[in-house]
């Protein structure tokens, strides 16, 4: 009888650790998540680079920072800005600021791209309006981190959260040699930062 006592307390003790860890865990990936897009005012805060349109200031493969410049202080040519093609709303292209122009009546900007020779409006005939814009790079680029973003994208990426999740959880329940445990808990958290960025 005291054994199935002093049994079901060590589980309970180990259930509320991994329960303890997954919620931990889920509050950094949180404010990982949620802080970024308050602080810089967009919900895109972060964005992989693919194409080499943006060379040699910006190759693919590299992860910016984006912050939301109100539309209407654009004028900077020196400006790069992050929009939704005109063309295609799931396509999203970071290029500079070539010019200003009225378009339908609102402003609207033409842009390029560094190694481009001719405007976004001389090749394709758009120009990024209002209802385009993303936000304003920052000048903050991470080399290379950008090909991982690319390789798990939304939902790929939540999907492997909640399985990585999973498996703590499940770690700490099952009897591990302590040791094992320890370095396997590392390793998933490791690649838990790696993937939720």
């Amino acid at each position: 009888m005291n054994k199935d006592f002093a049994s079901s307390q060590i589980d309970r003790k180990k259930l509320l650790k991994a329960v303890s860890y997954v919620a931990i865990i889920l509050i950094v990936m949180g404010a990982i998540f949620i802080v970024p897009r308050v602080a810089l005012g967009t919900n895109t805060p972060f964005l992989s680079v693919s194409g080499p349109s943006m060379e040699p200031t910006l190759n693919s493969g590299d992860y910016i920072i984006i912050y939301n410049k109100p539309f209407d202080e654009l004028v900077e040519v020196s400006d790069i800005i992050v929009f939704h093609r005109p063309s295609n709303y799931d396509d999203i292209i970071v290029h500079r600021i070539n010019d200003t122009t009225i378009h339908d009546g609102k402003r609207a900007i033409i842009t390029k791209g560094d190694a481009n020779s001719q405007t976004d409006f001389e090749y394709w005939g758009w120009v990024v309006t209002e209802e385009d814009y993303i936000g304003t790079y920052t000048g903050i680029r991470v080399p290379y981190l950008g090909y991982l973003a690319l390789l798990f994208p939304s939902p790929i990426n939540y999907l492997l959260l909640v399985v990585i999740l999973f498996v703590i959880f499940f770690i700490e329940l099952y009897p591990f040699e302590e040791e094992k445990k320890d370095t396997m808990k590392i390793y998933l958290i490791y690649h838990l930062n790696l993937t939720h960025r």
